[in-house]
């Protein structure tokens, strides 16, 4: 097992070595994320509706 201080100087190394996303990297992710977010938000709320619409038509709800 390694000491504490040992543990913080290898996860400082291994921090240098990260290649961390430019500014712009991480604009563009952003967006794709929110984007694919709001599709899938879409997605299921028409399903849903399409859904809620056969089960009323079915049931005479």
């Amino acid at each position: 097992m390694i000491s504490p201080a040992e543990f913080v100087s290898q996860v400082k190394r291994e921090l240098q070595r990260v290649t961390w996303p430019t500014q712009k990297e991480t604009m563009g992710m952003t967006v794709a994320v929110i984007l694919m977010i709001i599709f899938v938000m879409i997605y299921f709320f028409v399903a849903d509706s399409f859904i809620v619409w056969c089960l009323t038509k079915i049931l005479g709800v």
